[in-house]
């Protein structure tokens, strides 16, 4: 569902529909060892995720949740990532560009997963984008 045009004293922006939280990604500078240490105190199972190199899929349990990834530092320095699953990718990059984020680097299609995209908020902080495949 969309929502109306909404706007702030400083600018006009359109939210482009809820967005959930789908996926978290743990960087570590030894994406191996940090698996380890989330594998001994919280009993997840991490496997290596078929591309890209140095990128951990994590399972975080079953029920409520969502489960994750560890990943090695040469992909993105934050420590932490979420991911928002969005209806329409570039929908929402322009509504990231009008409430004054930035998107960063090009959509990439990852097979099996869907379309994919990172953005900055207005603090800075790297958020990841799905738009499911089809």
């Amino acid at each position: 569902m969309k929502d109306p045009s909404k706007t702030n004293s400083r600018r006009a922006y359109t939210i482009v529909g809820m967005g959930r939280i789908i996926h978290v990604e743990i960087v570590a500078e030894d994406h191996d060892r940090a698996a380890e240490f989330y594998t001994k105190v919280f009993g997840w199972e991490v496997a290596p995720a078929p591309v890209p190199n140095g990128y951990l899929v994590a399972r975080t349990g079953s029920g409520e949740g969502i489960d994750g990834a560890i990943m090695s530092n040469r992909y993105q320095s934050q420590p932490t990532i979420a991911w928002i699953e969005v209806d329409d990718l570039e929908a929402t990059l322009a509504a990231v560009r009008s409430a004054g984020g930035t998107p960063v680097g090009e959509i990439q299609e990852l097979p099996g997963v869907g379309r994919l995209s990172y953005v900055r908020d207005t603090e800075g902080v790297l958020i990841g984008l799905r738009q499911e495949r089809t």
